[in-house]
């Protein structure tokens, strides 16, 4: 079976197609060993795994050949320049897609790809197990040609071959690619300026009262007689082209290659703990960042963008508080994002490492109720376009922010003592008890479908000489039903505000609730109501006035399977993609054409999204996003390709060409 697993060590042969080979890569490859990950050290920033033994049982390239939208990319792929003259490049492409071992690739570890901050610079390198070296180096000779030897460092079992901005290298276990991104060292620069003493003396002769004006004759020859004048008119030029300089060798992209080659750091990536936990879970596609590669970059940064500029300027003051601040709240923070395509679904897992600053700060935050009230005032259905919900303890949420920003004030000796004494007098006027028990700091915003209401807005009236009559005019639009609901503890701190909205006439009393007056809504309705412990805004009449006290009837609420969602997670996501769509193509809800044609095929395929992060708080916080499909028995990747190739026939006019 073809795998494009094999292309990896390749993708820099040619850096004008590479990303398109890559994009094509990532989704075959083959079971995962320890191999290569012995080469990544322990220092990396970024580590992508494609990890693809599941992805060619789910589509093949045999299968993904098939579709026209991939037909259509190679052939253009083809047309490239660079590609489109080089038939070498072209057979080598070939070769790759019919019978990649010939090429000498191993298609039984899995593919990387790192990325490693070091100073200013930054490299970025693929990573894949050696499968036939003689063939490969025999393949990567034929296509390099005559630039193959000059190119070429050998050391011990190691080789690197290297010329412009490529760089490929190899031992007996690995090939890796090298892409090295240069970056801006202010220290490298002296931004001092003195200015030149202006040497007068050699004035002193020059006088300058004279201010007369001297007129130069210029014999400019005979005018030849135009009558007479041979013009000659060439049209082919007679000379060489220069030949290409060479470019100078990229010594650090080279070092860098021959320190990974002979494993030249302290550990592998293997040793870091945190790592090895998200590495764990069988992933299709695994994304993993330690956040390091912000927070102890973030000085160089700022020296490049301040400059020449004194240390002790109040801007780079400020500046330096800033890198205290990413320091104590994202030192020793890891992110592990797993992609996988299951039956009917694609699922992004999330995990979230921390310190234990920031572990403490969670814990407490996140220890929140949720309140069963809220379902009362949320209407499920197949109208509902969906919602959104988070669930914080606003108490615990000040109180280890204010214990958190005294640390970082703490890394920051220059302004550290003046910021702290300037927080504990503001210390005095924040109450965390009443602040929170205030809004108790959840929230939940809900779109339940559509209705139609009266608006009344102005209308022009226009006579014979274009003069104007504003109207007032009551007209029907279909608006999106909305609710938001937050709980409240005291009723009446809260009472407070909304006797300032009445005094203000943004509110008005109707009954048990307010109607709400907000400019520039032409005339839409909008209503708040305080009901047992609720805080209720919303734009449903009949919910206010028929069914304030008990909400909606029991069999129109949420089901079960979303109460006991947002029972046990701190935040969640629901997106019902259908309905949502439909109503925003109103008439034109079948079409194919343009971007509603793009929207209305994908409301084929998706059905919904969900996205939840759960309240409890372990080695990690832990976050789920679910793209659901249409077909629950088909695997995501397949129905995703057919979302691809349908897009391509039928909206940018693939079947046409």
């Amino acid at each position: 079976m073809i795998n494009l697993s094999k292309i990896a060590p390749m993708l820099k042969l040619n850096s004008r197609f590479g990303l398109i080979l890559l994009a094509f890569h990532v989704f075959f490859n083959s079971a995962e060993s320890q191999t290569a990950l012995k080469y990544i050290p322990s220092t990396s920033d970024v580590v992508l795994t494609v990890n693809l033994p599941n992805l060619d049982k789910k589509v093949n390239l045999d299968q993904l050949k098939q579709y026209d939208f991939f037909q259509a990319t190679i052939k253009e792929m083809y047309k490239t320049p660079g590609m489109d003259e080089d038939t070498l490049l072209q057979q080598y492409f070939e070769k790759m897609m019919e019978d990649p071992a010939s090429l000498g690739y191993d298609g039984n570890d899995p593919f990387y790809f790192v990325v490693e901050k070091v100073g200013y610079d930054t490299y970025m390198t693929f990573i894949q197990k050696m499968g036939d070296r003689s063939r490969y180096e025999a393949a990567v000779q034929q296509l390099k040609g005559a630039n193959y030897i000059p190119n070429l460092i050998e050391t011990g079992d190691k080789k690197i071959w290297q010329q412009g901005e490529e760089l490929f290298a190899w031992n007996n276990e690995v090939v890796l690619n090298v892409m090295h991104q240069k970056g801006y060292d202010p220290n490298a620069y002296d931004f001092g300026y003195t200015e030149p003493a202006l040497d007068t003396a050699a004035w002193s002769d020059y006088d300058f009262s004279d201010t007369s004006i001297v007129e130069i004759e210029i014999d400019e020859g005979p005018v030849p007689d135009e009558a007479t004048e041979e013009i000659v008119e060439t049209t082919d030029f007679d000379f060489e082209p220069p030949a290409p300089m060479p470019s100078e060798p990229d010594t650090a992209a080279i070092a860098w290659a021959m320190k990974l080659l002979g494993k030249d750091f302290p550990q592998p990536i293997t040793q870091v703990a945190n790592f090895n936990k998200a590495k764990g879970r069988s992933n299709d596609v695994h994304f993993w960042m330690d956040y390091s590669f912000f927070t102890e970059n973030i000085t160089k940064m700022q020296q490049a963008g301040l400059g020449g500029m004194a240390a002790t300027s109040a801007y780079a003051q400020a500046m330096a508080s800033m890198g205290g601040f990413m320091k104590v709240f994202y030192g020793d923070t890891y992110l592990s994002m797993g992609l996988n395509f299951e039956n009917g679904r694609m699922a992004i897992r999330n995990q979230l490492f921390f310190n234990e600053d920031m572990r403490r700060f969670y814990s407490r935050a996140l220890d929140a109720k949720f309140n069963k009230k809220f379902l009362r005032y949320v209407k499920g259905g197949d109208e509902m376009f969906g919602y959104f919900f988070m669930n914080y303890n606003v108490k615990n949420t000040i109180e280890e922010t204010k214990s958190m920003l005294y640390k970082t004030f703490a890394a920051t000796p220059q302004y550290g003592q003046m910021a702290t004494d300037a927080m504990k007098i503001l210390g005095i006027f924040i109450d965390e008890e009443a602040i929170g028990n205030l809004l108790k700091g959840d929230l939940m915003v809900s779109v339940s479908g559509l209705q139609t209401v009266e608006v009344q807005t102005k209308t022009f009236d226009y006579d014979a000489d274009f003069n104007f009559t504003e109207r007032d005019t009551t007209m029907m639009k279909t608006i999106p039903i909305f609710t938001v609901l937050a709980s409240y503890g005291n009723g009446k701190d809260i009472q407070k505000f909304i006797d300032l909205g009445v005094h203000t006439n943004v509110l008005v009393k109707e009954g048990n609730f307010y109607k709400v007056v907000i400019p520039g809504l032409d005339g839409q309705p909008a209503y708040l109501a305080m009901q047992n412990g609720l805080l209720i805004f919303t734009n449903n009449q009949y919910l206010m006035q028929q069914n304030l006290e008990s909400g909606y009837a029991k069999k129109l609420r949420l089901p079960k399977n979303h109460k006991k969602r947002l029972c046990k997670n701190a935040s969640v996501v629901y997106w019902n993609i259908p309905n949502t769509i439909r109503a925003a193509a109103g008439s034109q809800a079948d079409s194919n054409i343009g971007v509603t044609g793009l929207m209305n095929n994908f409301s084929k395929e998706f059905y919904s999204m969900e996205m939840t992060t759960t309240k409890a708080v372990g080695d990690a916080v832990e976050s789920e996003m679910f793209l659901n499909m249409t077909n629950k028995d088909m695997n995501a990747l397949q129905q995703f390709f057919n979302f691809v190739n349908d897009v391509y026939l039928e909206t940018m006019g693939g079947a046409k060409i």
